[in-house]
């Protein structure tokens, strides 16, 4: 068998590569390798420092110089070495110190295998088996990571969830990789995201209640899902929902967070029309109410202002006056609660629990008692707290109304405290304001869902975002 021209060798899986001078040794692996039914090609020193076309066949086999330098042409830096390698066999004479085959490449010893030659046939074919076993099995292991790696990669690239990954391993867990459909999500590509921290579509918004739940999770190596408001390269905003998870090694060493990313700005705008869809019906339903409970004493007003004049009696005409001013009186209480219950808040501002709590009870105090509900209140303390005043007071007259509901058709007791209480994974004093009832309660089925947007046991009467 000839040799071949440098650079007209074909590509094929089961070719055996033989690069040796000595004519005897060379037609002695030229005819083992037909009965391991492998072709053999005599190749040239060019063919040899082809890389990219040595590593599309099975086993290349040289003398220890020509080995050595494909060795050192394979190990460049334009060569990855994730490739599919040929196992590289080495031919020495005699004297050569280290005869055995060996198990893997080290540095001491870089080849796949030694062929000490001259020797006999059998011995030689022996040798080729194992290592050609050796190498094909570990070919078979690499095609297959290789395959399912491939699969992975497709699937990142064909979902239409933008998904990241930040290296844990690096300061400020810089992006290493996101996925086509983020770069249509946030219109930067990954060459300009590469080596940021995902932060930076938050623009100057870095204060927001789900950048603190992230950077809680992280702190605890946990995974948490959170809404951010985000901006596009072009400058617009959209809603990120992020959920993320801690990828660990099998030491348990945190070295990646992947993300789950989805554009939900319709599903936010939509819920925030319906909660103030609901703040609407809840303020009908409330002044319906209120309007009754003013109606009865501005009527009981006029009958006394009737009695009183045709009252001839000086003593009974005052008597008469002082409880039409009384029933006035409960009126104006009536409507500057109801004021200070409608107004909104537009910055936090310092409030005493205790007096939300009782501008809240007084407003459904009339219901309550033609309900037969007693109400037991607990004012442990009389400090202050700053929030948005507004909307902590619909928060309570919620859970008020709902406990009102729970109660429906039976007489109850409403017990509402308020006392100091420190949030121990900080440290943070605050708060806690408590609304419990002796109602009907929550069936296992319905507390699974009580955080689930739009569920309600109130059918047509409620929208599930209280």
């Amino acid at each position: 068998m000839s040799e071949v021209a440098p650079g007209t060798l074909q590509l094929d899986r089961h070719l055996i590569a033989i690069h040796v001078e000595d004519v005897t040794n060379r037609r002695l692996i030229e005819g083992l390798a037909l009965q391991l039914n492998l072709t053999p090609r005599f190749i040239a020193d060019e063919d040899l420092q082809d890389v990219p076309l040595m590593r599309q066949i099975a086993i290349i086999v040289a003398d220890e110089a020509a080995a050595t330098r494909y060795r050192e042409a394979a190990t460049m830096p334009q060569h990855p070495r994730d490739d599919l390698q040929p196992a590289l066999v080495a031919v020495v004479p005699p004297t050569y110190a280290g005869q055995a085959l060996l198990p893997k490449k080290t540095e001491d010893q870089p080849f796949d295998g030694i062929l000490v030659l001259p020797q006999l046939p059998s011995v030689v074919l022996a040798q080729l088996s194992v290592i050609l076993y050796a190498h094909r099995s570990i070919v078979r292991r690499i095609e297959s990571a290789f395959d399912e790696l491939h699969l992975n990669r497709l699937i990142f690239r064909s979902v239409t969830s933008g998904i990241t990954v930040a290296n844990a391993s690096e300061p400020d867990f810089p992006l290493s990789y996101v996925n086509p459909a983020f770069e249509v999500m946030t219109g930067y590509t990954l060459e300009e995201i590469l080596g940021k921290n995902c932060r930076f579509l938050q623009n100057d918004e870095r204060d927001q209640p789900g950048s603190i739940l992230i950077r809680e999770a992280m702190e605890n190596r946990r995974s948490t899902t959170a809404i951010l408001r985000n901006f596009r390269k072009d400058g617009t905003a959209f809603w990120n929902e992020l959920s993320m998870s801690p990828i660990f090694d099998k030491n348990g060493t945190l070295t990646h967070y992947v993300g789950i990313v989805n554009d939900v700005t319709a599903r936010v705008a939509f819920e925030d029309a319906l909660r103030e869809s609901e703040k609407i019906a809840a303020s009908g339903r409330l002044a319906a109410s209120i309007a009754h409970e003013i109606n009865n004493p501005l009527e009981v007003v006029t009958n006394l202002l009737y009695l009183a004049r045709h009252e001839e009696d000086q003593q009974q005409k005052d008597e008469y006056l002082s409880h039409a001013e009384e029933e006035l009186h409960r009126v104006s209480l009536l409507t500057t609660q109801s004021l200070r219950f409608y107004r909104q808040s537009s910055k936090p501002q310092a409030v005493r629990p205790s007096d939300l709590v009782s501008a809240v009870l007084a407003l459904y105090l009339p219901k309550m008692t033609a309900s037969g509900i007693a109400v037991e209140r607990r004012d442990r303390t009389e400090a202050s707290v700053v929030c948005m005043e507004s909307e902590i007071r619909q928060v309570v007259s919620n859970l008020v109304r709902n406990a009102i509901d729970a109660m429906r058709g039976s007489s109850g007791r409403l017990l509402v405290r308020v006392r100091n209480s420190t949030f121990w994974p900080k440290g943070t004093q605050g708060v806690t304001m408590t609304v419990a009832d002796t109602g009907t309660g929550m069936s296992k089925e319905t507390r699974s869902k009580l955080f689930n947007a739009f569920y309600t046991t109130k059918e047509s009467h409620g929208t599930g975002l209280g």
